[in-house]
């Protein structure tokens, strides 16, 4: 793989004052997902995988869809096994990590079919340039058989990247998204859905005015 610098940044990092505000920064993504051995059901050791494709950002990130394509890969998600109610699978998996990578177009990313194959995960991790590269702290999953449909959630802590110096923070981030039992051939699952962060402000205030509140 080639290393190259996509893009150069000149900030500047400064305190901004909210009242209880809130703010948040948002990455849509879609993609499908395999486990080994086949999902459901989901055995102690099994590693799940997701390949897809980074479709849009929210400000102040910042990308270059005239020139470059984005793709994602998580990977070394280990299931701790599943518990099942009825229809109803919950897995809790350990580790895991999550890489958005920068190439060049016309993209060459492929799903192909009973991955992994030729092109998946390949052709979502051989860019020349990595967005974002993070890890999870935790990560969930909900699946309803009788419905083919359910829903993941996972805590996510980024590292580094072309965009790493623009995020408000650098751990809390959330995963979560949709997911459905209708996909590509060997797949398991479809996936769409957001990576957001949420940060709280809070304004100084002097202890006086506090505890005026609660009077």
């Amino acid at each position: 793989m080639k290393k190259a610098t996509v893009f150069s940044f000149c900030f500047l990092v400064g305190m901004v004052g909210s009242a209880f505000g809130q703010e948040t920064q948002i990455l849509h993504v879609s993609g499908n997902a395999w486990e080994d051995g086949g999902f459901p059901s989901s055995n102690v050791g099994d590693e799940f995988h997701l390949v897809g494709l980074l479709n849009d950002i929210e400000n102040p990130l910042v990308w270059d869809t005239d020139n470059y394509s984005y793709t994602f890969y998580v990977r070394d998600l280990i299931s701790l096994g599943e518990t099942v109610f009825d229809d109803l699978h919950l897995v809790a998996y350990s580790g895991g990590l999550f890489t958005i990578y920068v190439d060049w177009l016309p993209s060459n990313h492929d799903y192909g079919i009973n991955p992994p194959n030729a092109t998946a995960p390949g052709t979502f991790q051989d860019g020349i340039s990595t967005y974002l590269d993070g890890f999870f702290t935790e990560f969930n999953l909900t699946l309803n058989t009788s419905t083919s449909s359910g829903s993941f959630n996972g805590t996510l802590n980024f590292t580094g990247g072309d965009v790493f110096p623009l995020l408000k923070a650098t751990d809390g981030w959330t995963f979560g998204a949709n997911i459905a039992g209708v996909s590509p051939e060997g797949y398991d699952l479809f996936v769409n859905g957001d990576v957001f962060l949420t940060i709280i402000g809070v304004e100084d205030d002097t202890w006086a005015n506090i505890k005026s509140l609660y009077r």
